[in-house]
């Protein structure tokens, strides 16, 4: 056997080098990969860090609001249209907003929706009755504090507001105390704050109403963006957190952190450019990589050239045996059954397709002869090829045999014989094997099809024939009665010259599916003779049951009814037969099946003479005479 091919050291030596370069650029990418993920996390927590101080930030300027607009309304409730207390109340309202910087305005509203005091530099005629917050307050008897949308003012300005109802002594709507904060307060704050180039705050209210925003666009204030996933998936899962997003103002992908309040209706989120923030690591993820794969790239330059060294130094001083000529056949046939026998027909030697082809392992039938699987009736072929590679007469044959398979069904096997010479001078012969079961279906497919008349489906001239010596053959060996039926259509040429031949086809046809149909038993054999001709092989009929059949059959046909106006008397078509029999226990061997054939041919035509439509039967003595048939 020849050894393995020294370059495969060379080979593995390459192999081992690129799995190096792999696992340092593999290394490389995990570490990158992990370093990525760090510096989106750091830049979400950088971002959740800074909402949760700047929410907190807006949460202590609204509470400063609702501070004032408190102590206003209690003040307001002793106005009642009085002079003096309301100029009491402007008084105090503009001590309170002196003492809060972060109010933009405090103002108190009457029943009716008119201001009656206000820190604001607007016009006194100003009407607030159809705006949400008072229009909230007069339908609430609430007391409670109303945080309304961004509005704009008559002086430009837009502001939050934030409002709270006060009553008549009786408890009756007397009006409206309104604190505003302007967007731009919260912009100035947030302007001072580093959030990069790109990035940008937002403040909003839980109803998704941007409420300021840095940079600064007063366009924007007031917009509803309860729609974004922020509102529609992130504030559901927590009041706290960092995502990734596409801003809907400037298109900017950004690395978000939102704080929501728990006491005030404000959401605080910072969102920080995604490329600024990861703009540190892409530097550093560059440089690395570029080392590492200048680090990968030198040691596949060493392996490579180290395994081309090893692969010269062998290629030098390899010496290549004289392969044997049955690892040629398995180089050829890698996919087929390979098996070694010696002299006896000994399998030394199974691949593993014999499962595959059979059902049995190769440790099963290892050691055991081959011609003891193959079935009888090829074993004498088999066993003849065996001994003329033996003696030398040849040294290569191919046989086709059966086979059992593991679960008991008949397989076709093809071998491919060829005698091997072994190291040391042994005699062995190595066989290639593959399944030949579908070829040999389709070739017994294919001659049961060249057996059979195209026209009538039933058997031809070639299958009577050979039937019929198979049959007397047989009856000879049993001593049972082997009986003919010749069956003749009458006056077939009239019917063709009157209807046609497409007509004279479907009647034949017709006649033949009768003839058919009085072969009951599978011995019985159907066949078109020739023409308009056809015969009936009866194995194991006696004389009285073949005309008993042939007798039926003139009538079933006749009953059919098919016109034929020259056939008189019936005026239908009809057939006249004509029956013979060999009964071995009484007939020496001149009956044989030519005689048996002329025999039933003589009474057919004795039929025709007689008038037709009927069966007449030979009689034993009838001498053989070769007529037309024959």
């Amino acid at each position: 056997m020849a050894r393995p091919a020294l370059p495969s050291l060379s080979l593995r030596t390459a192999l081992y080098v690129a799995v190096i370069c792999l696992a340092i650029l593999g290394f490389e990418g995990w570490r990158e990969w992990t370093a990525y993920g760090a510096a989106l996390n750091r830049a979400g927590l950088e971002a959740q860090n800074l909402a949760h101080s700047l929410r907190q930030h807006a949460e202590d300027t609204y509470e400063m609001a609702d501070t004032a607009v408190s102590m206003v309304a209690f003040e307001a409730q002793a106005i009642d249209d009085d002079p003096d207390e309301l100029i009491r109340a402007d008084s105090f309202i503009r001590r309170m907003i002196a003492g809060s910087p972060r109010l933009h305005s405090i103002t108190i509203i009457d029943r009716n929706g008119r201001r009656i005091a206000s820190t604001s530099s607007e016009a006194s005629s100003g009407n607030f009755g159809s705006i949400k917050f008072f229009q909230n307050h007069r339908a609430s008897s609430s007391l409670g504090t109303f945080y309304g949308p961004p509005i704009r003012t008559s002086d430009g300005a837009l502001v939050t507001t934030v409002s709270r109802r006060f009553n008549n002594p009786d408890g009756t709507f007397a009006g409206v105390v309104l604190a505003t904060i302007d967007s731009r307060y919260f912009a100035q704050v947030y302007d001072v704050i580093d959030v990069g180039r790109r990035g940008a705050i937002n403040l909003f209210d839980t109803a998704g109403h941007l409420l300021s925003r840095s940079p600064y666009q007063a366009t924007l204030i007031g917009s509803n963006m309860s729609g974004r996933e922020l509102f529609a998936q992130e504030l559901a899962k927590s009041n706290t957190g960092a995502y990734q997003f596409t801003s809907p103002i400037d298109g900017e992908n950004r690395i978000g952190g939102y704080d929501k309040s728990v006491s005030y209706p404000l959401v605080a989120v910072v969102g920080l450019s995604r490329d600024e923030a990861l703009a540190t690591w892409w530097e550093g993820a560059i440089l690395r990589g570029l080392l590492a794969l200048a680090l990968a790239g030198t040691i596949a330059l060493l392996g490579l050239r180290l395994a081309d060294q090893i692969r010269r130094r062998h290629r030098s001083e390899a010496v290549l045996e004289q392969k044997e000529s049955e690892f040629r056949l398995l180089a050829e046939s890698a996919s087929d059954l390979v098996e070694r026998f010696d002299r006896e027909g000994t399998r030394t030697y199974i691949s593993p397709a014999l499962e595959r082809l059979t059902g049995y392992r190769p440790d099963e039938l290892i050691g055991l002869n081959a011609f003891d699987v193959v079935h009888d009736d090829d074993r004498p072929t088999v066993v003849a090829a065996a001994d003329r590679l033996r003696s030398g007469a040849s040294e290569q044959e191919t046989v086709a045999f059966r086979r059992l398979h593991r679960d008991g069904r008949e397989i076709w096997l093809e071998t491919s014989l060829r005698v091997a010479a072994e190291t040391g001078g042994g005699f062995s012969v190595v066989g290639v094997t593959r399944d030949i079961t579908e070829r040999k279906r389709l070739e017994m497919k294919l001659e049961a099809m060249a057996m059979r008349d195209g026209l009538t489906g039933l058997a031809n001239r070639r299958a009577f024939d050979a039937a019929i010596v198979a049959e007397l053959a047989r009856a000879r060996r049993s001593g049972a009665p082997v009986s003919l039926l010749m069956i003749d259509a009458d006056r077939f040429k009239r019917f063709n010259d009157d209807n046609g031949h497409l007509a004279g086809d479907a009647c034949l046809k017709a006649i033949a599916s009768i003839v058919a149909l009085a072969a009951r038993r599978t011995t019985d054999l159907a066949a078109r003779y020739g023409g308009e001709e056809l015969a009936l092989l009866l194995p194991e009929s006696d004389a009285a049951g073949a005309r008993h059949i042939a007798n039926d059959i003139c009538r079933q046909v006749q009953a059919l009814a098919i016109p034929h106006q020259r056939n008189l008397p019936w005026k239908v078509a009809t057939v006249s037969i004509g029956v013979a029999t060999i009964d071995p226990r009484r007939d020496d061997a001149s009956h044989d099946g030519p005689w048996l054939i002329s025999a039933a041919d003589l009474a057919l035509y004795s039929a025709k003479a007689q008038g037709r439509n009927q069966v007449v039967a030979a009689p034993s003595s009838t001498r053989a005479r070769l007529v037309g048939v024959l």
